[in-house]
């Protein structure tokens, strides 16, 4: 642990937080960086350096992400109202249904501000499109969304790993399964005619998506563990 007055390197910062959070990388913590929720000092030399405070933030964020499942753009609201308490842990059982991320999306960016805003070009965005890692809602005008865009951010940063959009289709058919099951589970109270049935069936997407997600998160890390 550090105090305020201590600076760390972005290693360091790894080091430290990865008991509490075993994914948490380097290229992770850039990553946020770009994204504009951490803006860590630099030294003379363009190296990062991190006080306590940003580590504090830093916690918070990746807090947010793990326990309310919340988009980038919702979380660097949340860190930067006075009302957001810097390091507080949030509890295991916190439910999805308070994640406005699994809210409906409209689709608001064109393929040119889709490419702009995501950083990548209109070939990557091509493949993203073909292997349905993100869905055109039109075929003219805005056809895509703020998830679409961190879907293609994502997909971007996993090619620096030797991870191309083709390598990815299995993982979205997987996907695509699971919303299936949880979609036969709901519809039912969903297409109800009473208020209260229809409410309870929205309930039970957003409690299904996030017991499916953390079973599949786990999962992913049992075999992953198997090659360390």
């Amino acid at each position: 642990m550090t105090s305020d007055g201590a600076l760390l390197t972005i290693g360091q910062v790894v080091d430290q937080l990865k008991p509490e959070f075993p994914d948490l990388s380097i290229t992770k913590i850039r990553y946020l960086e770009d994204r504009g929720l951490l803006n860590p000092s630099r030294t003379p030399g363009r190296y990062r350096k991190y006080s306590g405070a940003d580590i504090r933030r830093l916690r918070t964020i990746l807090s947010l992400q793990r326990d309310q499942y919340l988009p980038l753009e919702v979380i660097r609201e949340r860190v930067e109202t006075p009302s957001a308490v810097l390091g507080q842990q949030l509890p295991a059982s916190t439910r999805l249904g308070n994640n406005p991320g699994l809210k409906r999306e409209d689709a608001v960016y064109t393929q040119e501000e889709m490419c702009e805003n995501a950083g990548v070009d209109l070939t990557f965005l091509r493949l993203l499109l073909e292997y349905r890692l993100v869905d055109r809602k039109a075929q003219a005008g805005p056809a895509f969304t703020e998830g679409d865009i961190d879907t293609a951010r994502i997909c971007q940063l996993l090619v620096r790993f030797g991870v191309e959009p083709r390598n990815l289709r299995l993982l979205s058919s997987s996907v695509e399964r699971e919303a299936s099951l949880v979609e036969q589970i709901t519809t039912p109270s969903l297409r109800s005619a009473h208020p209260d049935k229809r409410e309870y069936g929205e309930k039970m997407v957003e409690d299904l998506g996030a017991l499916l997600s953390q079973l599949m998160q786990l999962l992913l890390y049992k075999e992953l563990r198997k090659l360390l």
